[in-house]
């Protein structure tokens, strides 16, 4: 901003001091250039009116995302308080949640606000209430409506104040503004009278360019309304958290730090020797059952009390660097927000290479290539093989995967998509005829069919796609490197190739 307002003192600077000279010689007779009062009134209604009409469209930004954050606040803490309402403290993880919300949002999301930026944190926090409410939906009426409602009124209140976190203001309604108000200034001083004195040149100079810089400054901080002189500030969410605070029991732990931030948790039913011992231990953020990837371990025999393809080469890695392993279980939808809060270093989860996932985590090198294949019951396969043969077909994909991700972008004619929370969960689907056919990585699914002669694959999408680890974006390039300097060795030494004698089978679609 300071460089328009350097342009714009250098260009009326111009225009009254070099153009004028050059344009007086071109009239003859009696003309005696336009006097400054003449020209005056014309560039203060020119400045009057476009600085109006600016300034109000910056103004509606700054009043529409504080009315957001205050809409927001208030839905918050009326979901605390109609979860407090259910029988036998169900509802007390909701309010937990909404607590740590509150926190994520004054502390962490608003002055990320200020760099374009939201915060991982409170998306986290988003993501517990989608998982929290369906809970509590067998609860008394009154009180389920309200906690829906007011969680719907939530994730609008958050989307609108971060729409309105961006500039709304199209840059060329400013750089119009700019150069009509300098393009009348520089065309009107140049016919000033030739006698007029400098001094008077000057003050007037000086007004044009506090008028014109002062309104664009307003527009800046307007138009940034979580940074600057005039910024929203998160009040409203600060005192419905220090309401929520006082009203929730001392004895129950949060599930977060003093800014909202998630704190690992230890579940009771977490097979044995999943908490590695150790200083600083890997930890692994995984959706655990998916066979033959990552899965518990009922033998005891692991470090990690986990198995699988994935698990397994990550405990390599980790050898490597001198840490155990700790595995962190979160749902497939989950796992980019678990990495990027902290509560992992690292995804192990058959995670698919995708530009969507680029944009919020840092890919390792891949490990394994796949595609995607179809999975149907025997004596019931579509006609066609591939995408083709799904037309009219219930189709069945796992909640977050790529798979959901490809068919939702991809859907074949007069098809319907089920999508199911974990692999077992779509497995059983299949089997009882809830679905005709389910979509799964080809590793995934050539496993099933190794354990269910019930089940086939029986075509592929023909996608070159490829499993990788990922980190937190920017986060950890030395992690990153150790974890590409691990997949390389493990590639070298035969590690890779013994994993895969150990867990696919050699069948083929």
């Amino acid at each position: 901003m300071i460089w328009v307002l350097i342009a714009a003192f250098a260009a009326i600077l111009i225009g009254v001091f070099v153009i004028r000279p050059r344009v007086g010689p071109l009239f003859g007779g009696d003309f005696q250039g336009i006097k400054t009062e003449a020209f005056v009134g014309p560039i203060v209604t020119l400045a009057v009116f476009l600085t109006a009409f600016v300034v109000a469209q910056a103004l509606g930004t700054y009043q529409r995302t504080n009315q957001a954050a205050s809409q927001e606040a208030s839905a918050v803490e009326l979901l605390f308080e109609n979860a407090g309402l259910l029988p036998d403290q169900r509802g007390r993880e909701l309010q937990a949640a909404t607590i740590c919300y509150a926190r994520a949002v004054s502390d962490l999301e608003f002055p990320a606000l200020a760099d374009g930026e939201r915060s991982p944190a409170v998306d986290w926090w988003a993501g517990e209430f989608n998982e929290q409410v369906p809970t509590v939906l067998d609860g008394p009426g009154s009180v389920v409506g309200q906690i829906v409602s007011l969680n719907r009124q939530q994730t609008e209140a958050r989307a609108n104040r971060i729409f309105e976190a961006q500039p709304q203001l199209p840059t060329l309604t400013i750089a119009l503004m700019v150069v009509a108000f300098l393009g009348v200034v520089m065309a009107l001083s140049s016919l000033a009278v030739p006698d007029m004195r400098r001094r008077v040149l000057l003050v007037l100079v000086g007004l044009l360019a506090s008028l014109l810089g002062g309104t664009l400054f307003i527009v800046e901080q307007l138009e940034e309304p979580f940074s600057g002189f005039i910024r929203v500030k998160p009040t409203a969410m600060i005192n419905a958290e220090a309401r929520m605070d006082a009203a929730f029991p001392g004895g129950y732990p949060l599930p977060c730090d003093e800014q909202g931030r998630p704190v690992p948790t230890v579940a009771a039913d977490v097979p044995a020797g999943s908490v590695a011992p150790g200083d600083d231990p890997l930890v692994v953020c995984s959706a655990v059952g998916f066979r033959p990837m990552n899965f518990p371990d009922t033998s005891g025999q692991t470090p990690s009390g986990y198995a699988g393809f994935d698990v397994d080469l990550i405990q390599y890695i980790a050898d490597r660097i001198g840490r155990t392993v700790q595995i962190e279980e979160q749902p497939l939808p989950r796992l980019t927000s678990a990495v990027n809060v902290g509560l992992c270093d690292v995804i192990a989860s058959a995670f698919t290479i995708t530009p969507g996932r680029a944009e919020s985590v840092d890919f390792s090198d891949p490990y394994f290539d796949s595609d995607l294949a179809v999975l149907a019951r025997v004596g019931a396969t579509p006609p066609e093989p591939g995408l083709a043969g799904l037309r009219g077909e219930r189709i069945g994909v796992q909640t977050g995967s790529n798979a959901q991700e490809y068919i939702d972008n991809n859907r074949p004619p007069r098809s319907t998509v089920r999508d199911f929370a974990t692999s077992d969960e779509l497995l059983a689907a299949l089997r009882s005829g809830e679905i005709d056919v389910a979509i799964k990585p080809l590793p995934a699914a050539k496993f099933d069919v190794s354990q269910d002669p019930g089940l086939v694959v029986s075509s592929t999408l023909g996608l070159e796609q490829q499993f990788a680890f990922a980190v937190a974006k920017g986060a950890d390039p030395a992690l990153l490197a150790d974890i590409n300097a691990g997949i390389e060795a493990a590639r070298a030494d035969g590690t890779l190739e013994e994993l895969q004698q150990r867990y696919f089978p050699p069948t083929t679609p």
